[in-house]
């Protein structure tokens, strides 16, 4: 058994995903793949994967809904029953790692018993919106319409309805979905929603859940107790975020092309994180979102792997 395992969440571009696999090899996979995807670009999905690759029940996973984040959460809970891997990486299918499977297991061996996220206390400036200028509380302080745990949007706008107040123990911060749990965080995480079925009801109808739910109860002493006092600022994504349009801020990172693997090279070399130390400018183990039209960027990213 592996000391690291993998949830891959994906919904599209088979061949991408396969190459994602492979890149991961000697890491305990386990794919999720939306519902709504074809079941011949799903097997395409599977076309020469280890054979201890788990595919996962199917699912419908939206972004910015509940959904989305459960696929999550049913995934960890596969984990931690089939594997005694003691951290858990959650990618997307256009996630790529920056740095080989050896170098990833020797840091994260030093990492043993730590979760590494991005963790920005709330209100977050970036998260501010024309509309809602106060650093994106306004995803958790407004109640959403949703239809089964996906969230109902009029056009590009999502339907809100009543203000509500988050449950009084949430220390409130989010970040990038993407994360590497330890295992006892994992668990931890599951027991306090399983305890309380009042938290999964407050993010229900939230925007975006993915992006606080977790780190707010990670970093909420009243929940995980010590586990929180852990818990920093630790994004190892390489993530580009397009600059802002007409004053809107980004919704989505940049699609990664082969212009920006100088900057990939840059981030990989950076110096490694000391353990429990926040700070900038420290390595990051993977990038997204790696363009599928781009696929030499991949290509020229494994020859950095083996460096």
């Amino acid at each position: 058994m592996s000391d690291l395992a993998a949830i891959l969440l994906a919904h599209d571009n088979p061949a991408q995903v396969r190459r994602l696999i492979a890149a991961l090899a000697g890491v305990e996979l386990f794919l999720h793949c939306d519902v709504r995807t074809p079941q011949p670009v799903f097997a395409q999905m599977l076309e020469g994967a280890p054979p201890d690759l788990r595919a996962l029940p199917r699912r419908r996973a939206d972004l910015f809904s509940w959904s989305l984040l459960e696929a999550e959460l049913l995934a960890l809970r596969a984990v931690l029953e089939q594997s005694r891997a003691e951290h858990i990486i959650v990618l997307s299918g256009s996630c790529y790692p920056l740095v080989s499977i050896e170098e990833l297991r020797e840091e994260l061996a030093r990492w043993r018993g730590h979760t590494r996220l991005e963790l920005k206390p709330l209100p977050y400036p970036p998260w501010s919106t024309p509309r809602n200028d106060d650093g994106g509380l306004w995803r958790v302080r407004r109640r959403f319409l949703t239809l089964r745990d996906r969230v109902v949007y009029l056009g590009p706008v999502p339907l809100r309805t009543s203000r509500v107040e988050p449950p009084r123990e949430l220390r409130l911060h989010g970040g990038a979905h993407w994360k590497i749990y330890a295992r006892a965080h994992a668990s931890a995480l599951l027991r306090v929603l399983g305890e309380r079925p009042d938290l999964a009801a407050f993010w229900r109808h939230t925007l975006l859940p993915e992006e606080s739910a977790v780190h707010s109860i990670l970093a909420s002493p009243e929940l995980v107790g010590e586990i929180a006092e852990t818990m920093i600022d630790d994004p190892v994504w390489y993530l580009d975020w397009a600059p802002p349009s007409r004053g809107r801020p980004a919704v989505h990172p940049r699609w990664l092309g082969r212009d920006e693997f100088d900057a990939l090279v840059a981030a990989r070399f950076a110096p490694p994180r000391p353990v429990g130390e926040p700070g900038d400018g420290y390595r990051k183990l993977f990038a997204r979102k790696l363009s599928p039209d781009a696929p030499e960027l991949a290509e020229l990213i494994d020859e950095l792997r083996r460096v």
